[in-house]
């Protein structure tokens, strides 16, 4: 009986809010932004963290790599200029080359629900670092 409780109170315990926390929730939230991907997480860099009970915030530089240009990811999805979809791809990342990279700084807050961390919102610190396709 005394294993079952400690395993019940170890299951139970909440997640710690650490950088593997942050990394992993962001890559997974990135790679389910589109289908089929718009781009590639090329790296993510934590600046500062902190915690305050079941919320959280991280500041990260996140650098994204684009394999197709804009106008041929248009085409492929088909989106004319005034679909929502068109309007945020233009607004979040602008006209990207094939092969550009953008260095986004953005702060994150999360919440803890359940014992569990979630992302709950961003906020661009600053406009991207455009980085042109290398020849």
């Amino acid at each position: 009986m005394l294993c079952l409780s400690v395993f019940l109170t170890a299951c139970s315990k909440p997640v710690a809010f650490t950088d593997y926390t942050v990394e992993n929730l962001l890559k997974k939230n990135l790679s389910e932004l589109t289908e089929p991907r718009l781009f590639e997480t090329e790296k993510l860099e934590i600046i500062q963290k902190s915690e305050e009970g079941d919320a959280a915030e991280a500041e990260v530089y996140v650098t994204l790599v684009f394999p197709e240009d804009f106008d041929t990811v248009i085409s492929m999805r088909k989106l004319q200029p005034f679909n929502m979809e068109y309007k945020q791809y233009k607004s979040s990342f602008g006209k990207f080359a094939a092969g550009e990279r953008q260095r986004h700084h953005a702060k994150y807050q999360f919440v803890r629900r359940d014992g569990k961390w979630l992302i709950s919102g961003s906020q661009a610190m600053s406009p991207p670092e455009i980085m042109p396709p290398q020849p």
